[in-house]
């Protein structure tokens, strides 16, 4: 919405309770003010620590850091609640004096009409029959401060699997998929790791069940240990063997198997862990099990009914 379609929303209900979705303009400037000035109030609805992850990637750094710090900390200060996804960042933000904080975390689309059949035959297309397949769903941004992109682990890994019948299966879109592919060619993998580039929502589910091993990789800093990410409930829900770093939201949720620490912002002996673990599950394909418990968690979690009436609640309770 543009600053001027805020206005006449705002000022055609004064009454209302404002529901502001991310840390982003004009809302996060005119949501404050109104409550400042005309005691507007609001509820703020963020999943990440939005100056922290800026600063620290680089992406939206330089002059405008201060003023997304501003943003950020008036919006979360004057909401009569604000809404997070995971946890920690909920623990985070009641210790720096927010009043009310409630996690909500994300959910997970339909799962229904995704036949094995359907699968098999988008595996067949793709080139994966017979194949053991390492995924990751996410945005490939490239972070020119970390000089690195969603991915590149996956693609790490791989190099240290070449023994194997292990493929990469990689779905998502952004600036940084051409840094994927040429460090594919570097690393000698070009030719066992599939691209799939942006998706239909609609085909999530078939494409995440061609995933023997699903990564779900955050960074052990302030950004990736408040996150929850929409990718681990749609991994959960299609039933997954999820890999993920020990950090944020994962680390609460998922069994001792499906975790693998990690250091600091880029941990460069990551992907050598991500190789052991996979070389494991191939020769052990039992320890996969493990993933038969993810849809009913995902349910008892994720699932939308669960979390329209956790925001019912919590909307109800602000009167």
């Amino acid at each position: 919405m543009s600053a001027a379609e805020w206005l006449r929303v705002l000022g055609s209900d004064p009454e209302g309770l404002l529901y502001v979705l991310n840390t982003a303009l004009p809302g996060a400037v005119l949501a404050p003010y109104w409550s400042l000035f005309r005691g507007r109030r609001f509820v703020l609805d963020t999943g990440d620590a939005v100056y922290e992850m800026a600063r620290q990637s680089g992406v939206g750094a330089g002059l405008k850091l201060p003023l997304l710090w501003l943003f950020e900390q008036a919006a979360q200060r004057r909401a009569s609640a604000v809404v997070v996804r995971g946890t920690k960042h909920r623990e985070l933000l009641l210790a720096r004096g927010i009043r009310r904080v409630e996690v909500i975390r994300d959910g997970f689309g339909d799962q229904v009409g995704c036949t094995p059949e359907d699968v098999a035959r988008l595996r067949h297309r793709l080139g994966l029959d017979e194949h053991f397949v390492l995924g990751v769903m996410g945005s490939t941004v490239w972070s020119p401060r970390l000089g690195i992109c969603y991915g590149w682990d996956l693609l790490q890994a791989l190099a240290g699997l070449k023994d194997l019948p292990v493929r990469g299966l990689i779905i998502g879109d952004g600036n940084g998929l051409e840094w994927l592919r040429r460090r594919a060619i570097e690393l000698g993998v070009a030719d066992r790791v599939v691209f799939a580039g942006r998706i239909p929502y609609a085909e999530v589910p078939a494409y995440l069940r061609l995933m023997d091993v699903a990564m779900s990789t955050q960074t052990n800093n302030l950004p990736g240990q408040v996150r929850t990410t929409g990718k681990l409930p749609e991994y959960m829900a299609a039933g997954r063997f999820i890999l993920a770093s020990r950090v944020g939201e994962a680390s609460l949720l998922l069994p001792e198997l499906m975790l693998l620490d990690y250091e600091g912002e880029v941990d460069r002996h990551y992907p050598a862990r991500v190789a052991e673990r996979v070389r494991l599950l191939c020769q052990r394909r039992e320890l996969l099990e493990v993933r038969r418990a993810m849809p009913c968690l995902a349910r008892t979690l994720f699932d939308y009914s669960v979390l329209s009436q956790q925001l019912v609640n919590l909307l109800a309770s602000l009167g």
